[in-house]
């Protein structure tokens, strides 16, 4: 299959030069959750987690290095990337020969292949340190302020909503259970707006249940100085 995303939802391989690309299971997402989390970090991701162990500035040098070098470089000299990398690959290209293929020129596109296929974002990074780390402070406020949805939750409201059972979804591609997810979600969205503009009074906007679902759509964080300051109290005495 050509790699056209309208259709990743079908989890037919797609077609590369080096390659048939498999799209990943539930059931073997738990095996290559954290390789694919290692994936999304970009350069600046990595270069900002050296920045942050880095109190004594003993990683000067290795971080003037690091911004020298491409990710692909970045990947292929640090162990703990380089594994990652390898199982991922190795899964969804399913030989060593695919990978002896990659090069600086190509890395960028199967690397975010990969990712759109498993669903897996790559989070925008501020290359100022400084300003990043403002941005997870802003995170984490976000985060405490809306409930939390775990795989187990997306899982369980696909299999609760559709009468299919754990065994079914285990053989679904993780792409097509995220789609699944939302389109249910946009399903009941539409329901209620529809119930509540029959006994509403003001005009009540109703968004189509076939609404079309992006995955790939980039979430904000960041949130306004002042509210971050109102929520939290000064940056500066972090």
């Amino acid at each position: 299959m050509k790699d056209i995303k309208d259709f990743y939802i079908l989890g037919l391989p797609i077609d590369t030069e080096i390659g048939q690309c498999e799209f990943i299971k539930v059931k073997e997402y738990p095996d290559y959750f954290a390789d694919l989390q290692i994936m999304s970090l970009n350069k600046l991701h990595i270069i900002y987690k050296y920045h942050e162990i880095n109190k004594n500035h003993e990683l000067d040098d290795l971080i003037k290095e690091l911004e020298k070098l491409t990710l692909f470089e970045i990947v292929t000299n640090i162990p703990e990337l380089q594994i990652a990398y390898y199982r991922v690959f190795l899964k969804v290209f399913g030989n060593e020969e695919a990978l002896y293929k990659i090069n600086n020129q190509n890395f960028d596109y199967y690397r975010k292949l990969i990712m759109d296929m498993n669903c897996v974002k790559e989070e925008v990074i501020n290359p100022n340190p400084e300003i990043q780390k403002f941005i997870e402070k802003s995170k984490r406020v976000k985060q405490q302020e809306n409930e939390p949805l775990t795989f187990a939750d997306i899982v369980s409201s696909v299999v609760g909503y559709n009468g299919l059972s754990y065994r079914d979804i285990n053989e679904m591609t993780v792409y097509q259970l995220y789609m699944t997810f939302h389109r249910i979600a946009q399903i009941k969205g539409y329901d209620t707006s529809t119930l509540f503009a029959t006994v509403s009074t003001e005009k009540i906007k109703i968004e189509s249940w076939c609404k079309h679902i992006n995955l790939f759509e980039e979430e904000k964080h960041a949130i306004e100085y002042n509210t971050f300051k109102q929520t939290t109290g000064s940056i500066v005495n972090e």
